[in-house]
């Protein structure tokens, strides 16, 4: 089996590893920088550099679907607090979901007929095992394999 690594996939979608600046972000989103700016003081966008001061701003991708909703939701009548809520709630599930995929991904197998296999690193109530998924058809499928025979 050829096994792929934890970082290949981290290093694709790492949490700050897409950013832009103050000024792109204005452009994608239709809001001014002063108005970013403010926002930003408000504490509902945070700059990744945020504790670099002087430093120009960059935002994550996180921070950049939470302002264009944030700028959707104000054109439909929210307030700003309310905004920045109802973004905050609607972002929570996208959140489980890649603490899910990232902090469980160990890496992936390709079997020996070519099936991929994802390692999600130890089944919690049997340590001694690990959690592999894979798709069969367009279904996800679970495996529990013994550690000891994948060493």
């Amino acid at each position: 089996m050829a096994n792929g690594t934890r970082r290949d996939l981290r290093e694709l979608f790492h949490k700050g590893q897409l950013t832009i600046g103050i000024s792109e972000l204005s452009r994608m989103t239709g809001v001014s920088p002063r108005q970013l700016r403010y926002w930003q003081k408000k504490g509902y966008i945070i700059p990744k550099n945020e504790d670099e001061p002087g430093q120009a701003r960059i935002y994550t991708m996180k921070m950049v679907i939470k302002a264009a909703a944030m700028s959707n939701l104000l054109q439909t009548g929210y307030t700003l607090k309310a905004a920045a809520a109802q973004v905050d709630e609607r972002m929570r599930p996208a959140q489980t979901m890649y603490h899910v995929i990232f902090d469980r991904y160990q890496g992936y197998q390709v079997a020996d007929d070519g099936q991929i296999l994802v390692d999600l690193g130890p089944f919690d109530p049997q340590p001694e095992q690990e959690l592999f998924a894979k798709l069969v058809g367009d279904k996800v499928v679970f495996d529990l394999k013994n550690r000891r025979e994948l060493e």
